[in-house]
């Protein structure tokens, strides 16, 4: 009777000695996963963030940004930005490069400036305008089917008033702001513009999400 107990005492005591290993084994299992998948959110986020930076340093971006959001001041802000868009296909054209674009830019600040203060006049308002080159924090915007990742951009900046309503924005370089943006579609043909200058991967993460997870949107998203 006395051996029986010990046996059972014995396997009783190997039981629970496999129950702390499977334990122990499990808990730095869980470690170790836990530790992969902060690993590998990490490598994501600095590859997003590399090719970001990447798309940012071939890119150049318009940036219009109303008064307020008042109906009045929201129709100003576009058509602000329609003389502006005007004015600047004048002056480049379609086929300028990334550093003719920025120079072209910087050289007729003032102009810019000029027409933007035009039209708002002429429109019956009286607001301060200001026209800088800067790089700037966008969101995620989408423009047709082709999605550009949050980041800094380097682009022209035109402040209306207080400057405190939703923007609009295009890319001035590659040309996508001389679009018809009736429908904020980019053609093939500017795709491939987009391509020429981007890096595979660039330019997959522009347009490789937004044909399934953006297809129900269109146009210029303020915000």
């Amino acid at each position: 009777m006395k051996e029986a107990l010990e046996k059972l005492q014995n396997k009783k005591i190997l039981l629970a000695a496999l129950l702390i290993g499977l334990a122990g084994t499990l808990f730095f299992t869980g470690l170790n996963t836990v530790r992969l998948k902060r690993e590998n959110r990490e490598i994501k986020a600095r590859l997003d963030r590399e090719i970001q930076q990447g798309i940012a340093g071939e890119v150049f971006r318009l940036h219009v940004i109303a008064n307020s959001d008042t109906e009045k001041d929201q129709e100003l802000k576009l058509k602000v930005k329609t003389r502006i868009v005007e004015y600047l296909k004048e002056i480049l054209g379609e086929d300028a490069g990334l550093e003719e674009t920025k120079e072209a830019v910087l050289t007729h600040l003032t102009e810019i400036e000029q027409e933007a203060e035009n039209l708002i006049e002429e429109q019956g308002f009286d607001y301060p305008v200001e026209v800088v080159v800067e790089k700037t924090y966008f969101p995620e915007k989408t423009y047709g089917d082709c999605t550009f990742p949050a980041g800094e951009y380097e682009a022209l900046k035109v402040k209306i008033g207080s400057a405190k309503g939703q923007n609009w924005w295009c890319v001035l370089y590659p040309s996508l702001c001389f679009l018809d943006d009736t429908y904020g579609i980019v053609t093939e043909e500017k795709k491939e513009d987009l391509k020429e200058v981007l890096t595979a991967e660039e330019f997959q993460e522009i347009l490789g999400d937004s044909r399934e997870k953006k297809k129900l949107r269109f146009g210029f998203r303020w915000f």
